[in-house]
């Protein structure tokens, strides 16, 4: 069964990531993962059950007055262990590393390039050290399996602060939408 990205990213934008997402079954195709809001911009983060693999979706989307409109998608494979399974740092590479990332136009089609302003994403995993990350004063909770979307609709991206759950600071992350894995990570 399919699903509406439009449709299941606003659940998401306005319910928030559930604390235990559903598992993905025959029946249930689809699981939330991760959001971020930045003001007029958003990106959500599902997982799909595709033929042979697991799916990871990213959706940009920007508000276009009361509406929410996507403005873009993109995607790579994920180890299905990877939504139940948060691993420490040694074994993840750091505390928090880049995964994956994009950018996509904000007026497609409206503008010239060289006019255009970009709404960026990155997809970051979190060890299970970490408890929240606070990116350009707004905190994010980690949920239990650690992925984690930053979106900004700046030319600059920003950082992002590892803490723990006592608040102590783990590491910093200039986050990006390239992406720099570990090179365990790449195939």
């Amino acid at each position: 069964m399919a699903y509406d990205p439009l449709a299941e990213s606003i659940a998401l934008i306005e319910q928030g990531v559930p604390e235990a997402p559903p598992r993905l079954s025959r029946r249930r195709r689809f699981v939330p993962l991760a959001v971020d809001v930045e003001g007029d911009v958003a990106c959500t983060l599902f997982a799909r059950r595709s033929v042979g693999h697991v799916a990871a979706e990213t959706w940009a989307l920007a508000r276009r007055g009361q509406e929410w409109a996507v403005l873009g998608g993109g995607g790579s494979s994920l180890d299905e262990e990877d939504l139940t399974d948060r691993p420490g740092a040694a074994a993840l590479g750091g505390h928090l590393i880049r995964t994956g990332g994009g950018s996509t136009l904000r007026n497609a089609g409206r503008s010239m390039p060289w006019g255009a302003r970009h709404v960026s994403q990155a997809v970051l995993r979190a060890s299970s050290a970490v408890d929240r990350v606070v990116v350009s004063g707004r905190e994010i909770p980690v949920p239990r399996h650690g992925h984690l979307v930053v979106v900004w609709g700046g030319k600059q991206p920003p950082t992002a602060e590892a803490l723990t759950s006592d608040g102590r600071q783990l590491v910093t992350l200039r986050v990006d939408r390239r992406t720099r894995l570990p090179e365990w990570y790449r195939y």
